[in-house]
């Protein structure tokens, strides 16, 4: 493609993945050689006040100091005023999404190897819940805000990577940003709600489905985009989740029960924080061995 940036210290090489505000390439840091992903904010994006300042303030200052195993590392951040052009230069992370995983190999996850991948999930979204980076006012942990299976890639070790802290937000301020992914958002995300870490939460249970099933809990057939997502956002306020049997009978009824707390229509239902999730599942797991 001819659209490629050029960068003075890397070596862009190709498109690995396209969002609606950001593209994300591998690369070759000319001065190591080692290799890096790329995150550039997409031109038209770059007018809108919000997304720039989370993309240089939030995004670039969450990878470089909330430091965690399960978050891949900055190498550099790069702003090119003449061009209006940002970059993120990232630790390239080596294995394939938990998104291309399920949908594209396996199927359906079993629970005895779901459910430790799972575990590492939530401890690194617990661990954002909890960071506190005082100079930018973050004293009070900050909101993922877009939990999915294409945001965690699974590495040939068996260690996942929380990716994309993109829209992420300081726990307690405005949210209303737009943004999010509709089969994974609690009703609070999507009208005007107060939202917090059962927000998050609520996502991590539509994914622990998603692993679990091979389907997501909350789907629209619709070729419209504009309806699909209208009747995926009515489903999830309106309709219960479905038994996680009805695509695979051998799930426990107790793992049916944890993730019908997760994915609770009220908040104050829902588990309130990722510790309180997390130890539901290994006693889960304890009765189950």
């Amino acid at each position: 493609m001819n659209d490629i940036p050029r960068l003075l210290n890397y070596d862009v090489v190709r498109l690995i993945a396209e969002g609606g505000t950001a593209r994300v390439f591998w690369g070759v840091d000319k001065r190591s050689g080692f290799p890096v992903a790329i995150k550039e904010l997409k031109l038209r994006h770059m007018s809108n006040a919000v997304i720039r300042d989370k993309f240089r303030n939030m995004e670039t200052q969450l990878m470089l100091y909330a430091q965690h195993p399960n978050i891949p590392k900055l190498v550099e951040f790069i702003d090119l005023p003449e061009s209006n052009q940002m970059f993120l230069i990232m630790e390239y992370v080596d294995g394939r999404s938990l998104e291309h995983y399920i949908y594209r190999e396996i199927g359906l996850i079993p629970e005895q190897q779901a459910l430790p991948i799972f575990l590492q999930v939530l401890d690194t979204v617990g661990f954002l819940h909890s960071v506190k980076i005082p100079h930018l006012g973050i004293t009070d942990g900050v909101l993922h805000l877009d939990i999915k299976s294409n945001n965690v890639m699974l590495q040939p070790n068996g260690k996942v990577k929380l990716i994309d802290l993109g829209i992420a937000s300081r726990m307690g301020s405005d949210h209303s940003t737009g943004f999010g992914t509709p089969g994974y958002m609690p009703p609070e995300q999507s009208g005007s709600g107060r939202l917090g870490r059962f927000t998050d939460i609520f996502a991590l249970g539509v994914m622990l489905f998603e692993m679990l099933t091979g389907h997501l809990p909350f789907v629209s057939d619709n070729a419209s985009m504009r309806e699909n997502r209208r009747e995926v956002r009515q489903k999830i306020m309106f309709e219960p989740t479905p038994l996680m049997k009805g695509y695979y009978p051998m799930i426990g009824d107790g793992l049916q029960h944890i993730v019908n707390k997760a994915t609770a229509k009220i908040p104050e239902d829902r588990y309130q924080t990722c510790g309180a999730f997390a130890a539901a599942i290994k006693n889960y797991m304890k009765t189950r061995k």
